[in-house]
């Protein structure tokens, strides 16, 4: 039913933005349906309604097997459609992200026993909202209640439109796919005005002939969606429909927490060096535990954008992975990844100079040492291998011992003792990295 609320956000804007005054139902008579059910190859799936397609397969109808429907057909199944929206009440029949009667079925949902009001409009509204969501890796779709968003995904129904007339290969029904594609590439940094599909390249071709759209990833659209939208929380509603319907629900995205990662690898490595890497990084984040389980935190933020492997890295009571550095580019960007997104989790900048000043200090303690550069050495390790901050504090007393000049070791102590113990194994890894860095 969220379908229905995101249907009427998006007309307002439409109405206010284009001066029109339409209705849900004039709306979807005149624009909605033409647009998405009144050719050959539908935008959308229609489901159990009078709209939904023959069941033909792509590849039979694309290679002239069997025929398409004739436009008579067509007329004749989107005027039953209308005829059922006004004379039935509202079920997954003829309203997208409704429940239907039988409430033992797969897709069963949202059924009550409370007396609901027979609103005509918000059936209409549940098609336009369902034709608004954003399909992303992960099979799930993702609505989102900003009314410039929805307005600037409008925008791409035509040209999704104009794709499946100019390609005949290509499948149709795909208009969440296409949705997640288009917004990536809308609010990408070299989106031409004049030129909207410059660039533009959603396609790939499958084992059977056809060309399919690619899904997006949900960092590289939410990554885009908040460079372009400067607000703090954006609320989406997950779901996904199908054989059987799974909803997720309510999640805020924490907009200006996703985009901060980025923000500080420029920040960090320079404006050259981001430009450069940003396409490999976007597709390092959030590859950790992926958006199904990351919805679990209540949340969508830093913690999301986990890249994967990382935590293989935290000290642990088993131990500590060894950091081993070698001239790779592969292996830059993902170290400088994994770093930039663990200063983003301890949300203090001032402590990438403290990590690196101390592993500088380390490595220095290190080379003083002569014959007994050994045994300075293990300390050196057995410090980096603490998996409490207690344990980091006891580990270092052996190298303040051997040192004349013990500020920067009070320093790195006094950090250690005063920071949240949550941080501590992500400020450990921080100076592990650093260290092996600079060792390298």
């Amino acid at each position: 039913m969220y379908t229905t609320r995101i249907g009427r956000l998006f007309l307002k804007a439409y109405n206010d933005k284009f001066e029109k005054n339409y209705t849900a139902k004039g709306f979807f008579e005149k624009v909605f349906v033409p647009l998405f059910f009144d050719y050959p190859k539908y935008m959308m799936t229609a489901g159990n309604s009078p709209l939904e397609n023959p069941k033909l397969s792509w590849e039979d109808m694309i290679k002239g097997k069997k025929p398409f429907e004739t436009p008579e057909q067509r007329k004749e199944r989107i005027c039953k459609m209308i005829k059922k929206i006004e004379s039935e009440k509202a079920d997954a029949s003829i309203a997208i992200g409704y429940g239907v009667t039988d409430n033992t079925a797969a897709t069963t949902g949202q059924i009550t026993s409370m007396a609901l009001a027979d609103n005509k409009d918000d059936i209409y509204f549940s098609w336009i909202g369902a034709g608004l969501g954003i399909g992303v890796t992960g099979a799930l779709t993702i609505l989102f209640d900003n009314s410039q968003l929805l307005l600037d995904i409008f925008e791409g129904w035509k040209y999704y439109r104009s794709y499946l007339e100019k390609n005949p290969l290509m499948k149709g029904n795909q208009i969440n796919t296409w949705n997640g594609r288009w917004i990536e590439h809308r609010y990408s940094w070299d989106y031409e005005e004049s030129d909207p599909t410059a660039g533009f390249n959603p396609l790939e071709p499958t084992s059977n002939g056809l060309l399919n759209l690619l899904t997006v990833s949900w960092v590289d659209v939410v990554l885009k969606i908040a460079r372009k939208i400067p607000m703090d929380n954006m609320m989406g509603y997950l779901y996904n429909i199908g054989q059987t319907n799974t909803t997720i629900g309510f999640i805020p995205f924490k907009l200006q927490d996703i985009v901060r990662p980025n923000q500080l690898y420029e920040k960090v490595f320079g404006l050259p060096v981001f430009l450069k890497d940003r396409s490999r990084i976007s597709k390092l984040y959030g590859t950790a535990m992926g958006l199904r389980i990351a919805c679990q935190n209540g949340a969508i933020g830093i913690p999301a954008m986990e890249p994967k492997g990382l935590r293989a890295f935290f000290p642990t009571n088993k131990g500590v992975r060894k950091i081993a550095c070698k001239d790779d580019e592969e292996q830059r960007i993902t170290y400088n990844t994994y770093l930039i997104w663990i200063l983003a989790m301890l949300n203090n900048e001032k402590l990438w100079d403290i990590s690196c000043e101390f592993a500088k200090c380390l490595l220095n303690y290190e080379a003083g040492a002569g014959k007994a550069r050994k045994d300075r050495t293990n300390k050196v390790n057995q410090l980096l291998d603490s998996v409490t901050s207690k344990q980091f504090i006891q580990n270092l007393i052996p190298i303040i011992n051997d040192e004349q000049n013990i500020k920067e070791y009070e320093n790195i102590g006094r950090v250690v003792h005063e920071m949240p113990k949550d941080n501590f194994p992500y400020f450990n890894t921080l100076i592990r990295f650093q260290y092996a860095l600079l060792n390298k």
